[in-house]
């Protein structure tokens, strides 16, 4: 018989989300994973198998969590501008913040998409996730008057999500808030 696990697993797996989030993958070890989780080795072992496969399962908790949070910041009904510009200032400040970390799913595309493939189709799939939503929004904003309908909103898109990793990376390795707004501004301008 099965013993009942003696952690709670979504507390275990949010810390390791923040612990993968501070320092990396390569930079955290399975004994450090053991030590600041207080769960013994066997037990993660049992649980996840390996310091791979808890880290992807940590990134797809953390994906999950963003897109909902995305979807529903691109659900209101606020004019598309506005709220574009409120996500992207929120993001900027967020990884801007002393001592943010930034976004889990930027720093693994960083450091692990080039060579790691799993990393590289969740980012994908990650991709095309945040395009969708994006592109349903501006869609709606084109049936509204808001943009022009001979803008294509999947290219709209697929641009602003490329503008919110490299802001995500410049905010993170720069800091420099007002110039990343002036970009972010600039970047909408594309809406027309």
């Amino acid at each position: 018989m099965a013993r009942p696990k003696e952690f709670d697993e979504a507390k275990v797996l949010d810390q390791a989300l923040e612990l993968f989030r501070a320092r990396g993958f390569k930079h955290t070890s399975f004994a450090d994973l053991v030590a600041e989780l207080g769960v013994s080795r066997q037990s993660l072992y049992d649980t996840y198998g390996d310091k791979q496969t808890l880290y992807q399962t940590a990134l797809k908790r953390y994906l999950e969590r963003n897109f909902d949070l995305l979807r529903r910041k691109l659900e209101d009904a606020a004019p598309v501008r506005q709220v574009l510009t409120e996500l992207f200032d929120g993001m900027i400040e967020g990884n801007c913040a002393h001592g943010s970390p930034g976004c889990l799913m930027v720093n693994s595309m960083v450091e692990l998409s080039p060579h790691d493939a799993d990393t590289r189709a969740l980012a994908a799939t990650h991709a095309r996730e945040i395009e969708g939503i994006f592109a349903s929004r501006l869609s709606a904003a084109q049936r509204t008057g808001e943009i022009a309908r001979d803008k294509d909103p999947v290219a709209l898109a697929r641009f602003l999500y490329h503008t919110i990793l490299g802001l995500s990376v410049a905010s993170r390795a720069l800091g420099e808030r007002a110039s990343l707004r002036q970009s972010a501004r600039l970047a909408l301008q594309i809406l027309g």
